[in-house]
Parts: C-alpha cells; structure tokens; sequence
C-alpha cells in the first residue's frame, strides 16, 4: 500500500519535467517538491486548529485546506509553461500569507511565512531570472513589512486567546526558521553538487589533455592558449612500427574484431612507453610510432627506445601467441636532430618533423619482419649496451644507400 501511494506521489512531483532538460528539469522538480513541503506544513495547522476550537477556527481550517489543495495544481501548470508554477505559486504564497496574517495578526508571527516564501524565490525561478526573484524577494518583504505594521490584532470574527496566539507565535518563527534552513541548505547542497561536477570535469580534462599531449607542452599550452609551440632537438631518437601483413589479416575478420586486436596491442605499447619513460607521438592504422629525449632531454634516449623496441617483439609474440595469429612487428629506429611542436587548435596533436623522422620510418618500411632495423648513428650509440647483426648497404627512397643494422638485444645477454 505504502510503496503505491510513494509510487504515485513521485509520478505527481515529476509530473510534466519529461518536457524540460537540465537545469530547468532540476528547477521545476525542486518547485514541485517545494509544494509538497507546503502541504505537509498545513496538515499540522489544521490538526491544531481542530484540536484547539474546531467551531471557533472553522474558517482558518477550511481556507488552509483550500490552499494546500490549491498548491497541488502546480504540477500542472509547470507542464505547460515552465515558469507557469513559479508564478502560480508566488501569487498563491502572497494570498495565503496576507490572509493568514490579517486573521491571527503580527501576534502570531504568522506574517513571518512572508520571509519564508521570500527564499524559495531562486529555487523557483533560478539564477537565470534574476528579475522574477528580485521582484519575489521584494513582494515578500514588502507583504511581512506591512503585516508586521498593519495587522496588530486578529480578525473580528475570530475569538482568539493570547494563548492560542502564544502557542501559534513559538510555531511559526521556528516553521519558518525551518523553511528557511531547507532552501539554504538545498542551495548548498547544489552548489557543492556543481562543485564536484566541475572537479570531476576538470580532473577528466586534464587527465585527457596528459594523454593528448606530452606535461610539459599541455601546461605551456594552458599558461599560453594559443600560442604557437615549436621546440628544436639537437638529438632524438624515433621508433617507428608496423604490424607485417594486418591489412589481409584485417579483411579475414570483422572491424570490431579488428579494432580490439589493435587496441589490446598498442595499450601493451603505450604501457611499454610509459615503462620506459618516452613519448608516444601517433598511431597511423597498424604503425605505432615512438620518440625519446623530447620534450625534456634523456642523455640516455637511445638506450630507453632501444629496450623498448626489444620489448615491443617480445610483447607482439606473447599477444599473436594469445590470439593464435601469425602476428610480427617491422621496426625502424634512427637518431638526430628533430624539430616537435604543436599542430592544430580544434583537435591539437604534437608531432614531430625532420629528416630524422623521414629516415626513421623508411628503416621501418624497408626493414625485416621480426626485426628491429637501425642506422650507424643509433648503433654507434648503443654498440657499448646491445648486440647488433650487420645487415650491409641498402637503397632507400630519398636516402641512397645507407648501411643498416639489426638490434639483436643486450650485451650482457
């Protein structure tokens, strides 16, 4: 029985919002849940009044119910206009507090629901309306000031005792501290709520702009929005790689198949970069490519690609493996002088330019599978580290004939 009667009275509250979106859907429920209050506070009226001169009170027992019925309509109104209920309920809320105060007179502090009403202004019309709450907030003030001075005793037709106004004097201040304390409270409340969303906001976008962008470049970008990002590299070494024969692999399963195989593979990557400390620049369909000593110099940036690159094959074996794919990388690596920066202000990426890269990804289109292909210059900075197999002169477009090698793996191995 309880679970019906909360069922439909949560259908009645958000009743009509399914029109509205966001703040305006949040306004409208808080309007809505306001006259529920309302209500709820009548019923004890009316029960006192009944308890203390049903005869005597009949009057104020009937209009106070007539006025929680009236407050119900809200719903109604709200669904056709979305400011409807908003003013809907300030007219209502004046009448009723102007009345009820011209009955029980300023004795009863009654006229104090005036301030009352006067806080749910925002609630109610929202921060986008500022007039509609300014002109609220100076009705209420302006009905509890002239009850506060015209209604010094109660209606004629009521025979009233200063006790009965005595008990109705220490309710109302506190019914209206209590309103009061709800609508600071709720808005408090929202504030905080708002507080959270845009941390959590702030904290994703940071966290996005990290993936996006290498720290030092995503804070110069956020200290200089806009400004053009171009550094210099007097010597950097770049991966690059390709995934041998993925494009008829690719055709013999579906693109959501594919699509995770790639996924799962270069994540194994990107963790891999983040191990060894070097910067991932961009991924091109199956080729991954790496730099190290950028943005912030690595004295030992050869050294990190390197051990990279061997962990790279080992990774790609045990993921084809897990498969049960004939899966191997194609890698390339060269080192020297590099020029990076950031490209674009829509969709911002940094990359990298210069004959080292141009070099750096021919080694990789002319290389062999399975192995890791590098040039003089990187191998005579990790002759001292690693084992390499001397592959001889090869023709490469735009290049001519470079002599090349094959990273075999440590030294100490």
């Amino acid at each position: 029985m309880w679970d019906a009667v909360l069922s439909r009275l949560l259908a009645w509250v958000s009743f009509g919002t399914d029109k509205f979106q966001g703040p305006a859907k949040r306004r409208i429920l808080m309007t809505n849940i306001l006259v529920m209050l309302v209500t709820a506070l009548c019923v004890p009226h009316i029960l006192f009044f009944l308890a203390y001169d049903a005869s005597a009170l009949r009057i104020p027992i009937i209009f106070v119910a007539l006025v929680a019925i009236a407050f119900q309509l809200t719903p109604l109104l709200n669904s056709f206009w979305p400011y409807g209920g908003g003013f809907y309920n300030l007219v209502l809320w004046l009448g009723f507090a102007g009345t009820v105060s011209w009955m029980f007179s300023a004795q009863s502090a009654i006229h104090f629901y005036f301030l009352a009403g006067a806080t749910t202004a925002i609630a109610i019309f929202g921060v986008r309306q500022n007039m509609l709450s300014i002109i609220s907030i100076g009705l209420g003030l302006f009905g509890f000031i002239y009850a506060d001075r015209t209604f010094a005793e109660p209606a004629d037709f009521l025979n009233l005792s200063d006790n009965f106004l005595s008990i109705l004097y220490f309710t109302s201040i506190p019914t209206t501290l209590l309103a009061i304390f709800c609508m600071v409270f709720y808005g408090f409340k929202q504030a905080s709520i708002a507080e959270a969303a845009l941390q959590r906001e702030y904290e994703y976008s940071e966290a996005l702009l990290a993936n996006m962008l290498p720290g030092p470049i995503a804070s110069q970008l956020k200290r200089n929005p806009g400004q053009t990002i171009a550094d210099s590299h007097e010597e950097a070494t770049i991966l690059f790689a390709d995934i041998v024969g993925f494009t008829p692999l690719a055709s013999h399963h579906s693109p959501d198949t594919v699509v995770k195989m790639l996924n799962n593979l270069f994540t194994r990557f990107d963790d891999l970069a983040n191990k060894h400390g070097l910067e991932k620049i961009k991924t091109l369909g199956d080729a991954f490519m790496v730099a190290g000593g950028m943005p912030d110099p690595q004295p030992d940036h050869a050294v990190r690609v390197a051990n990279m690159a061997l962990d790279m094959v080992s990774a790609t074996q045990s993921f084809a493996s897990e498969m049960g794919e004939n899966l191997q990388l194609r890698i390339g690596i060269h080192t020297g002088p590099v020029v990076a920066g950031v490209i674009g202000t829509k969709k911002p990426f940094y990359d990298v330019w210069g004959d080292t890269v141009n070099t750096a990804a021919r080694l990789e289109t002319y290389g062999t599978k399975g192995k890791i292909q590098v040039t003089s210059e990187t191998k005579r900075i990790l002759e001292d580290h690693f084992d390499f197999e001397e592959r001889g002169k090869v023709q490469i477009k735009g290049k001519g004939d470079l002599n090349l090698w094959y990273l075999e793996g440590h030294r100490n191995a």
